[in-house]
């Protein structure tokens, strides 16, 4: 058995495109249609050169074989399933040498032939577990050993993963004797013997350690190549490409429905007839539900954030903004122009200017309220007859003081009809705002 970077040749700390380039070089060189003189030759070696390409581009099994070269190279010469590479140590002459099936050239063909994959394949992993077997007993291992078989090359899947599921997690009841460097019976005293059984049990430790990593190893090497394996794991990949295709297909299915449903749905008869103000109620009420500032214009996912903010500076200010700006246009709605200008003439007062006052009152309306005003301007002014007249009055001397006496009463009595016509107008004017701020017409 040659070394595999010999067959490639190539140095051993060859990186990844090295190996490749000499793999395609020997490829070339060796192929069978190229070398149809010498066409045994030319396919055992084309074998050999597949064989380390498998090897050497797999970065684990690359890994384990370059830890295992030598013992692997020694497999044709020594008995060497797993020394544990101390010194003085040596492996049963009935182990098995497992190093010498890392190689393609140990089987001829996937099939069930004398030298098949299956055959050969199959015959080291009986041999392994009657060795197993055999080394329960000695150890008194009354755990029952029922390895599955390799089977053949019509073997079903079933089978086929019970074998690789069992031994891909091989355990070995093996005691490993055999690694002992030191005679414990020789030992002169008991500390010595205590410490020669010490170390015979670390080696023992470490041969039963690299023989279960050499059994697994195989058997990755094995399930890699096997035809079986690698035809249900094609059907696997044809099952997935399905399903994945299926599951499209469906939400594309499931797409198109919803569009239909979209554009066949008709809003119902009561949805188009709904009233304004419950929409607008509704809405409220959605705002309230969802924590809605209104004089900060901001929504909170909790209470608590909400009652945080309530208490924060910025929201006393935005709320007494909100107060006075409401305030504006409620006084805007209840005085308009019209009737703030007449007001304000007859009081004699200033007027502020107001801008975007809505006009809430119609013409006519402020026509009879501008005619109110004026009536109640006109009684005032009568009210108040000129200072001239008083001043004649008193001149005049007591030979007519009866008849001011009885001029005096009928005054008195037209005063008081005079207030109660004010008072009435005036209750008519605060009568006729209140009607035009809600939008009544007017008398």
């Amino acid at each position: 058995m040659r070394c595999l970077y010999e067959v490639l040749d190539v140095a051993k700390d060859a990186d990844e495109s090295a190996l490749r380039k000499a793999y395609r070089k020997a490829a070339l060189a060796w192929h069978p249609d190229k070398n149809q003189g010498n066409l045994e030759v030319a396919d055992a070696r084309f074998k050999e050169i597949q064989n380390a390409w498998e090897v050497l581009s797999d970065p684990q099994e690359k890994a384990w074989y370059d830890s295992h070269r030598d013992q692997i190279l020694r497999a044709g010469r020594h008995q060497a399933g797993g020394d544990g590479g101390h010194e003085g140590q040596a492996t049963p002459p009935e182990d098995l040498s497992l190093f010498q099936y890392f190689s393609s050239s140990c089987y001829s063909g996937f099939n069930d032939g004398p030298r098949g994959f299956y055959t050969v394949y199959g015959k080291v992993f009986t041999d392994l577990a009657s060795q197993e077997a055999h080394a329960a007993e000695q150890t008194r291992n009354r755990q029952t050993h029922n390895a599955p078989g390799f089977g053949n090359a019509d073997s079903p899947w079933s089978h086929v993963s019970a074998f690789y599921q069992y031994w891909l997690y091989f355990v070995s009841d093996r005691s490993f004797a055999w690694a002992d460097t030191y005679n414990p019976a020789s030992a002169p005293n008991r500390k010595i013997r205590r410490l020669m059984e010490d170390d015979n049990n670390k080696y023992r430790k470490a041969a039963r350690r690299e023989f279960q990593e050499n059994v697994r190893a195989l058997v990755a090497f094995v399930r890699k190549r096997d035809a079986r394996v690698i035809a249900w794991m094609e059907q696997e990949e044809i099952k997935k490409a399905e399903h994945k295709a299926a599951e499209a297909r469906r939400r594309e299915e499931e797409a198109a429905e919803r569009m239909r449903r979209a554009l066949e749905y008709e809003e119902p008869e009561w949805v188009r007839a709904a009233d304004i103000g419950s929409c607008s109620s509704e809405g409220a009420a959605l705002i309230e539900d969802d924590l809605y500032c209104i004089a900060c214009d901001k929504f909170f996912k909790s209470d608590k954030a909400l009652a945080n903010h309530n208490r924060s500076k910025k929201h006393l200010q935005n709320t007494e903004i909100l107060k006075a700006a409401l305030a504006e246009e409620e006084e805007a709605e209840i005085f308009p122009d019209a009737l703030q200008q007449s007001i304000h003439t007859a009081t004699g007062t200033p007027q502020v200017a107001q801008t975007d006052v809505p006009d809430l009152a119609a013409a006519n309306d402020e026509a009879w309220l501008r005619e109110d005003v004026e009536h109640l301007v006109a009684g005032r002014e009568a009210q108040d007859p000129p200072e001239s007249t008083g001043t004649a009055g008193s001149m005049m001397g007591s030979p007519n003081q009866p008849m001011e006496d009885s001029s005096s009463a009928s005054e008195t009595s037209s005063e008081g009809q005079q207030e109660e016509d004010e008072d009435a107008l005036l209750a008519r004017m605060v009568k006729r705002c209140t009607a035009i701020a809600s939008g009544c017409p007017g008398p």
